[in-house]
């Protein structure tokens, strides 16, 4: 499985770290609003594709699965096009603002038969 992470801050050090001891994971593509920040978090953490732009690694056709590690204000918009994009999408909470949204992300995942995984930090 290919992992694509969105946002290259401190969760998606984390995430970064803990697929790449994984088995059959694969840490693949990283975006962020910078194609250098991108760039250097890539070559840090051995992902073999760098984006300037999230809508970019979201066209990616091999990345599997979307980690979602902006700030929480962005998460809702961001898996929402994720799973626009058929792609499989895990986020921390909050996921969205309120609970219209958050069944927008339901229907979604349902609509494109993509998980939608929303994952909470103890």
């Amino acid at each position: 499985m290919k992992i694509g992470i969105l946002g290259a801050g401190g969760i998606a050090v984390q995430m970064a770290k803990t697929v790449a001891g994984m088995k059959d994971v694969e840490n693949y593509a990283v975006a962020a609003r910078s194609f250098e920040r991108a760039q250097a978090f890539a070559e840090k953490y051995g992902f073999s594709k760098a984006y300037g732009s999230y809508e970019e690694m979201l066209a990616d056709p091999l990345v599997d699965l979307v980690y979602i590690a902006t700030d929480w204000l962005h998460h809702f918009p961001v898996a929402k096009c994720a799973l626009e994009n058929g792609k499989n999408v895990a986020i921390e909470v909050p996921s969205a603002m309120n609970l219209k949204e958050c069944w927008e992300l339901v229907d979604l995942s349902e609509k494109n038969r993509k998980h939608c995984m929303i994952l909470e930090n103890c």
